[in-house]
């Protein structure tokens, strides 16, 4: 089949590949306080589950902004399911992985969150987590960044930046509250195949029977991989370095069951659009017909219809990538993509 990415994508991803190798000692965004590194603050922000209602749980997120300036624009880092913040800054590769770091070196600011249900936030009952209770959540959230209650500082713009699920939730918060400038979605498309999604479930099960998780309380509603099963499922494998599988495998969350139903499509977003996708991305591309991931123009016209002309959709397909973009030797385009066009919606001050 023909490849329909312009040549720059095309020679770029072959040189990102081949760089590869290079991916080999850990760096999480912040560790090691040179003068390039980010400076990042953890916090626990209360947060409801219903609004109105009450803040009686617990969102965790980490704030990194640049050494030597002050950006008026906050990038907010949702992960996908069955993962955490570290989806957005592996300590793999010495920041090679790290969008945080990518995202900081271009100027922004960035807010890594870890969804209710998962990582360092409170772990409510898992029937409790829908995804409108955590559609909540993440817009008090975005209400801390915008007003300082946070950490005292007020962001002036915020871009919305989501992972699968991550990128799902925007399509539930987005609409109904109207909160952020701009958003990056990405592997998030309307379309999938539906065997491949099947052997998702089939490939998950009861957090609570997992070696990682035993004795961690969950409950039953609370699900997470089975060990082996994340590289076929979220890598391809000609852009998968061994050392991320294992330390994808090590940091493994849990998503909890109600949260996986579907959000409508997103009708509602009026504010500027990227969507991003890996072409190789096993749920979203192989094997699907609606659209051809060779060719964005297909999906693009095949998304357009899901969002408003304010929206001014964009898609962009990274060639010989999967479903977990941001954890392919192909990061640092990526990467490029989204801060190239972050640039031209919401500059970082």
């Amino acid at each position: 089949m023909r490849s329909h990415h312009p040549q720059w994508i095309r020679t770029f991803a072959a040189a990102i590949t081949a760089l590869a190798v290079l991916a080999a000692t850990a760096a999480p965004a912040g560790a090691s306080g040179s003068a390039t590194d980010p400076i990042c603050k953890a916090y626990a922000l209360p947060v409801r589950l219903a609004d109105p209602g009450p803040a009686t749980q617990t969102l965790w997120g980490q704030l990194c902004r640049p050494r030597n300036s002050t950006p008026t624009t906050v990038q907010f880092l949702v992960h996908g399911g069955y993962s955490n913040h570290a989806y957005w800054d592996l300590p793999v590769g010495n920041g090679y992985y790290s969008y945080v770091r990518a995202a900081v070196a271009a100027g922004y600011a960035t807010f890594n969150i870890d969804l209710i249900g998962s990582g360092n936030s409170s772990h409510p009952q898992s029937s409790l987590v829908t995804g409108d209770a955590g559609a909540v959540a993440l817009h008090d959230a975005i209400t801390a960044l915008r007003d300082g209650s946070l950490d005292g500082r007020s962001f002036a713009k915020v871009i919305w930046v989501g992972h699968a699920l991550g990128s799902f939730y925007a399509w539930r918060e987005i609409p109904r509250y109207g909160d952020v400038d701009a958003a990056i979605l990405t592997s998030a498309l309307d379309g999938h195949n539906t065997d491949h999604a099947q052997t998702v479930f089939a490939n998950s099960y009861p957090a609570a029977d997992d070696p990682k998780f035993a004795g961690s309380g969950y409950d039953t509603g609370y699900l997470t991989t089975r060990p082996g099963t994340r590289a076929s499922m979220f890598y391809y494998p000609a852009t998968t370095d061994p050392a991320v599988v294992a330390a994808d495998e090590a940091a493994k969350d849990v998503i909890p069951l109600a949260v996986t139903t579907p959000a409508q499509p997103p009708y509602g977003i009026r504010v500027p659009v990227l969507v991003v996708a890996g072409a190789q991305d096993w749920l979203l591309c192989q094997g699907v017909t609606v659209y051809d991931c060779d060719d964005p123009a297909s999906v693009r016209a095949y998304e357009a219809s899901y969002y408003p002309p304010e929206a001014n959709l964009q898609v962009e397909l990274i060639p010989a990538t999967g479903h977990s973009m941001a954890l392919a030797t192909t990061a640092p385009l990526t990467d490029s993509v989204m801060l190239n066009w972050a640039a031209g919606v919401a500059a970082p001050r």
